[in-house]
C-alpha cells in the first residue's frame, strides 16, 4: 500500500464515511448491548505497567452511562503487563480503587479487571456436534456444547482460556453468524480462542482479592478498549485497534462486527522513555516528564533551532539539547512498535477485510503526530480513539488513557452476574486441568 497524506492519516476518511452514513451507525457500539432493568453501578480496574486506573460508572435502563468516579495511581509492581511484585501491585490497586470510591461516593465490592501482556495467545479452533433435536432447531445449549467441544483440550495446567469469541457457525445449509432456531442435523463452530498464562491471570486476581475486592471477571484489555471507543460502523467496516500502553501494545482486528484477531507487541511507551534516558543520559523520571512535556512523534514538523533544557544528574543543573533530537528518538521507537504490529497482521486474512483504518488509543497515543507515523506505516487512515457518549465525569475519561477502564465498566452489561474469580476457584480449576492432562496420557 502507498503512504497516505497527513490529512488522510489524521482521520479525514473517517469524517467522509460519517457524512454518508446514518447517525445511529456512529453511535458507540456499547449502546447495542443489553441494558439493565434498573440502574446498576460497575467498577473497572485497568492494571497497567505504568499506572493502575479505576473507573466507576452507573448504567441506567435508558442507556445513559454516568461516570461517577475515576482515579489513577502509579503502578510499581508490573512489567509488560505481568505482576513482578505482588505487594506493590496490591497497594497500587487498593489506592486507585479507594480514590475512585471517594470521588464516586460509592463503595466498590466487585470489579471487572483487565488483563494484557506478552503471555496472551490467540488462535482459531473449531468443532462439530450432532444437534439434540434437529426438528425443533438449534438451541443455545447446542451452541454451548459446540463451543465446549472446540475449547476442549486447549486449556492446560499452564494456560487459562479467558475468551472464546464465535466467528461463525456451520449448519446443514451453510455458514451463518447466529444459528439459534435453524433446523439442522449438524452444528459446526469456528472460535477465536484467547488464552493467558495461568500464573499471570492468578496473580492479577490475587492482587484484587488481597486489596479487599472481588474480581467479577477478567476481560482482555484490547476488547475493553474497543468497547469504549469504537462505533458500530467502525466494527462493521473493519478497523485495527492498537492500544499503546506503558509496557505493551495490544492489537485487535475488527471486521463484520466481530473481533477477528488479537495480538500483543511486547513494547509500549516505556520503551520510548528508556530510549530518551539512555541517549540523553538522564533518569527515567526526567525522561518520562520530557516525553510528556516536549515529546513529538514527527521530527520534521519541529523548528530545527528549538532547544529544550534537560537535567544534568551529576551537577543538578541543566543543559540544552535540540528538541528535534528528542523527536527523532521518539519517532524511531514508535515507528518500530507500529511496524512490529503491522508485520504481525499484514499477511492475515482478517487484516485484508479492514476498510475503516487504524484506531490508536492508550496513554502513548497522546504523543503529537503519532497518527501520521501510523498512517505512514499502515497506509491506512488513522485516528485517536477516546471513550464517548458518557455523562458525569465524561470530560475526565474522554482520553485514550481511560479507554480500557471505561470499557471494563461497559463490560458489566455483557458479563453474567454472580461470577467471581476467587483464588480458590483458580486453584480448583488448576487441579481439574492437571487431572485432565494426566488422564490424556493414560
Amino acid at each position: 500500500m502507498s503512504a497516505v497524506s497527513p490529512s488522510t492519516a489524521s482521520g479525514d476518511l473517517f469524517a467522509g464515511i460519517a457524512a454518508e452514513s446514518p447517525a445511529s451507525a456512529h453511535a458507540p457500539a456499547w449502546r447495542s448491548l443489553g441494558l439493565p432493568s434498573s440502574p446498576e453501578i460497575f467498577t473497572g480496574v485497568d492494571i497497567g505497567t505504568t499506572k493502575v486506573c479505576c473507573v466507576i460508572g452507573e448504567i441506567r435502563p435508558d442507556g445513559t452511562v454516568t461516570i461517577l468516579g475515576v482515579a489513577s495511581t502509579p503502578s510499581q509492581g508490573l512489567r509488560r503487563g505481568v505482576v513482578i511484585n505482588l505487594e506493590e501491585t496490591i497497594d497500587s490497586v487498593r489506592t486507585a480503587i479507594r480514590k475512585a470510591e471517594e470521588i464516586a461516593q460509592h463503595r466498590a465490592k466487585d470489579v471487572f479487571v483487565g488483563i494484557a501482556g506478552g503471555h496472551i495467545r490467540c488462535h482459531q479452533v473449531s468443532a462439530s456436534i450432532d444437534v439434540s433435536n434437529p426438528e425443533r432447531g438449534i438451541s443455545k445449549a447446542d451452541m454451548r456444547r459446540a463451543t465446549n467441544m472446540a475449547v476442549s483440550g486447549h486449556a492446560t495446567v499452564e494456560r487459562e482460556v479467558i475468551e472464546t469469541i464465535p466467528q461463525r457457525y456451520l449448519t446443514d445449509d451453510g455458514w451463518v453468524m447466529d444459528p439459534e432456531g435453524f433446523s439442522s442435523r449438524k452444528l459446526g463452530v469456528e472460535l477465536l480462542l484467547v488464552s493467558a498464562a495461568v500464573t499471570s491471570a492468578q496473580n492479577i486476581v490475587r492482587s484484587v482479592s488481597e486489596a479487599g475486592y472481588r474480581a467479577s471477571s477478567i476481560y482482555l484489555e484490547p476488547l475493553a478498549s474497543s468497547l469504549a471507543i469504537l462505533s458500530r460502523l467502525e466494527k462493521e467496516l473493519g478497523v485495527v485497534v492498537i492500544d499503546i500502553g506503558g509496557g505493551t501494545s495490544d492489537v485487535a482486528i475488527w471486521a463484520d462486527d466481530a473481533v477477528r484477531y488479537i495480538d500483543v507487541v511486547p513494547f509500549g511507551g516505556d520503551a520510548v522513555t528508556e530510549d530518551l534516558a539512555k541517549v540523553l543520559k538522564i533518569s527515567r523520571y526526567d525522561a518520562e516528564n520530557l516525553k510528556k512535556k516536549h515529546g513529538h512523534a514527527v521530527a520534521s514538523e519541529l523548528d530545527p533551532g528549538e532547544t529544550i533544557d534537560v537535567p544534568v544528574v551529576l551537577t543538578g543543573g541543566t543543559r540544552q539539547v535540540p528538541r528535534v533530537l528528542v523527536a527523532e528518538i521518539i519517532e524511531s521507537r514508535m515507528e518500530e512498535i507500529l511496524s512490529l504490529a503491522h508485520q504481525r497482521i499484514s499477511g492475515l486474512a482478517p487484516y485484508k477485510q479492514v476498510r475503516g483504518g487504524v484506531v490508536l488509543t492508550g496513554g502513548a497515543s497522546l504523543l503529537p503526530g503519532l497518527t501520521k507515523v501510523a498512517g505512514r506505516v499502515f497506509g491506512q487512515p488513522c485516528k485517536i480513539g477516546v471513550p464517548s457518549g458518557l455523562g458525569g465525569l465524561s470530560s475526565v475519561v474522554s482520553s485514550p488513557i481511560y479507554s480500557t477502564g471505561v470499557g471494563l465498566v461497559l463490560h458489566g452489561l455483557e458479563s453474567p452476574k454472580g461470577r467471581f474469580l476467587l483464588d480458590e476457584d483458580l486453584f480448583h480449576r488448576l487441579i481439574r486441568r492437571f487431572k485432565e492432562v494426566v488422564a490424556s496420557f493414560r
